[in-house]
């Protein structure tokens, strides 16, 4: 609470009264003839009460006022503050940001406040400078990059940053100090990091594990864990949580930890840690020993995380690689894991699948396991996410009809409507239209909205058999009567099966509907073509020469349907049970 009051009213002394632009002042060409900040001279700490009475005068004399109090800033290590002064100067004077000398304060400013992306971006030299580099600018830039993790760039401005920091009182040098030992602790020069933390008092902590952690590398175990245990015990929170990682580091070096057991106690670790270099080398080193077991689900869940949580191009160039085929290993054709769990585990590790081809064929793979096993609200979910996510173009035409056939599937004909309609594309082809109009009319019918799939259907070519199978579904007898006249078989024998139950369908609806003279005249057409027929028997009880039908022949005759349909591999999605959508008040 009390750095950001300081920080407000920081920039309220900064940014009152007029500002330089106004009142005709600028400070650029002041600054521009001004020496590169270096040296014990760089950021030099004045009394904020001396800056504040300082940034009172006229607004001429404002903005000289303001560099000296960030240069302050700077120098007592309050970055985000220094950053709203300088901020408020390039407001007032954007010309202030083509200067070196702000470009490389505002970088400083950046890095303290773990804005490091940024600060290597300000922090750039000029371009078309020649001149040596400068030692200060050399300094903020490595302290930014082993912020970053990017070791083997700031290893390369050791030698350009020391001159500066060796200007610096041991105080104000620690922080480079320790970003230096860091630096040649992860590019393999552990000896290197004990010589430049041989200056660091014995009981700075994080002068401390970085000790420890070199010589762990240089295989001094026994001492190794004689440090990182007193930092366990009474360090701060961010190096307990290091000195942790560290002693199982030192664990599995010495053989003292088996990997299963590391595994337990990184899992543990990063359960209570997250967001920092420790979780990420905890989350890499469980990778690896999971990896090396053969534990796929552990090195998936970390694998995953660094994937998702960290800087992907810290990892090897086939990380990811690595990863999938972790995935691969849980719920390819050959996996053993249980259906439900390698569903699960594929919908959450959805974005870590493989692109292109071969990631579409997993998941197709899989969701053709998922229908077999009658998971059919689990396939759609699947492959709508490859739709929406991992196709494009035309080729969404036939999947999306294949998502809505397995929401119908799944009792979600509305569902299937709303899929359908939003994925309408023009250049779809005929075919590809055609089919996604026969799913849309047999979704609309399962809705009870019968008109406007026969409507819909009325534009799709072949389509008369489908539309008398909704209205047979449908029981919508005079219609069906109308519908069955372009199915109606020409010739009274030999029957096929499918010409069967339309004959056999369309009696029932003539009969439906009391009109017995046609039921006549479809007996002399067709009582031939049923002869020695399984079917003929039920031909016989709807059109036989009985001057009306029961209702007790029509049940028997509608029992003894045979089973066989015109529409074949469209006929499971019409007798599919539609699951019924709670009303708000009935869910309430």
């Amino acid at each position: 609470m009390r750095a950001r009051l300081t920080a407000a009213l920081a920039l309220a002394f900064a940014a009152g009264g007029a500002t330089a632009q106004t009142s005709g002042a600028t400070f650029a060409p002041t600054l521009a003839r001004l020496p590169l900040p270096s040296g014990k001279a760089a950021w030099p700490i004045v009394p904020d009460s001396a800056s504040w009475r300082a940034l009172s005068v006229s607004s001429s004399e404002r903005q000289p006022a303001r560099w000296a109090f960030a240069r302050s800033l700077i120098g007592q290590d309050r970055g985000a503050e220094a950053l709203g002064v300088l901020e408020t100067m390039r407001q007032d004077e954007p010309d202030l940001l083509l200067l070196d000398s702000f470009r490389l304060a505002y970088g400083a400013a950046l890095t303290l406040a773990h804005h490091d992306n940024e600060a290597l971006i300000a922090l750039t030299p000029p371009s078309g400078v020649t001149d040596s580099p400068s030692a200060e600018r050399c300094a903020w830039r490595l302290r930014a990059l082993t912020e970053l993790a990017r070791y083997e760039a700031a290893r390369a401005l050791v030698s350009c940053a020391t001159p500066a920091l060796m200007a610096r009182p041991a105080v104000a040098r620690t922080p480079f100090t320790l970003a230096i030992a860091m630096v040649a602790l992860e590019t393999g020069r552990p000896e290197a990091a004990t010589a430049v933390l041989a200056g660091m008092p014995a009981d700075h902590p994080t002068a401390t594990l970085l000790r420890a952690r070199a010589q762990a590398l240089e295989g001094q175990y026994a001492p190794a864990r004689t440090l990182f245990g007193k930092i366990e015990r009474e360090g701060p929170a961010v190096d307990r949580a290091a000195a942790r990682l560290g002693l199982i580091e030192v664990g599995l070096a010495d053989r003292s930890l088996a990997p299963e057991a590391a595994i337990k106690q990184l899992n543990a670790l990063t359960f209570t840690w997250r967001g920092d270099a420790v979780e990420e080398r905890a989350r890499a080193l469980t990778f690896r020993l999971a990896a090396e077991g053969g534990d796929h689900a552990t090195a998936l869940a970390a694998g995953g995380a660094l994937l998702r949580y960290f800087d992907v191009t810290r990892r090897p160039a086939d990380f990811r690689a690595e990863v999938q085929r972790q995935l691969e290993a849980l719920i390819g054709p050959g996996a053993t894991t249980p259906l439900p769990r390698s569903a699960t585990l594929l919908w959450d590790y959805r974005d870590i699948l493989p692109p292109g081809a071969s990631g579409n064929q997993l998941i197709e793979t899989f969701a053709q396991r998922l229908v077999q096993a009658g998971l059919y609200q689990q396939a759609a979910d699947l492959l709508a996410y490859q739709l929406r996510y991992r196709i494009s173009d035309i080729a969404q035409g036939p999947l999306s009809a294949r998502v809505a056939t397995l929401q119908i599937l799944a009792g979600k004909p509305g569902d299937a409507v709303t899929l359908l309609r939003t994925t309408a594309r023009s250049d779809y082809t005929p075919a590809m239209i055609a089919e996604r109009q026969r799913i849309q009319a047999i979704a609309l019918s399962q809705l009870g909205r019968v008109d406007q799939a026969v409507a819909i259907l009325a534009e799709v070519p072949n389509s008369a058999a489908l539309r008398s199978e909704i209205l047979w579904k449908q029981r919508r007898w005079a219609d069906l009567v109308v519908a069955d006249q372009s199915l109606l078989p020409r010739a009274a024998a030999p029957l096929s099966d499918v010409e069967q139950i339309v004959v056999l369908r369309h009696a029932i609806a003539l009969a439906m509907l009391g009109r017995m003279s046609d039921l006549g005249s479809l007996h002399q057409r067709y009582a031939a073509g049923f002869e020695a027929k399984p079917s003929g028997r039920v031909f016989g009880l709807l059109s036989g020469p009985l001057n009306s039908v029961s209702g007790t022949r029509l049940e028997e005759a509608l029992a003894a349907l045979p089973t066989v349909s015109p529409v074949d591999a469209l006929a499971p999605l019409l007798d599919a049970p539609v699951t019924p959508v709670m009303s708000e008040r009935q869910t309430t």
